[in-house]
């Protein structure tokens, strides 16, 4: 097949043909068959769903320390603002009462 006939899948179809996969009912080779897949594509689909499993996984510790990191940086930036609010605001009474 040259690369202009190649088909495209779409992450739905992906799924759905690695769920077939991994049901059992029937060969890995039977589904690539039937879908008109390299068993090489779908075990690179395979690899790459696991590996995003993990990180999806891992994530969400991580992505409580980054939301906690952000919180701060926000409450920085706030406290600025108010900081130069204040001098804006003390500046403009010395100078223009």
């Amino acid at each position: 097949m040259d690369k202009r006939s190649q088909r495209r899948f779409s992450t739905e179809e992906k799924y759905k043909i690695l769920q077939e996969g991994e049901s059992g009912s029937m060969s890995i080779n039977e589904v690539c068959r039937r879908h008109g897949v390299t068993t090489a594509a779908y075990y690179t689909w395979r690899k790459q769903a696991q590996s995003a499993m993990k990180d999806g996984l891992a994530n969400k510790r991580k992505k409580n320390e980054r939301e906690q990191h952000l919180e701060a940086e926000i409450k920085r930036l706030k406290n600025t603002i108010v900081e130069i609010t204040q001098e804006n605001v003390e500046l403009k009474k010395k100078y223009f009462e």
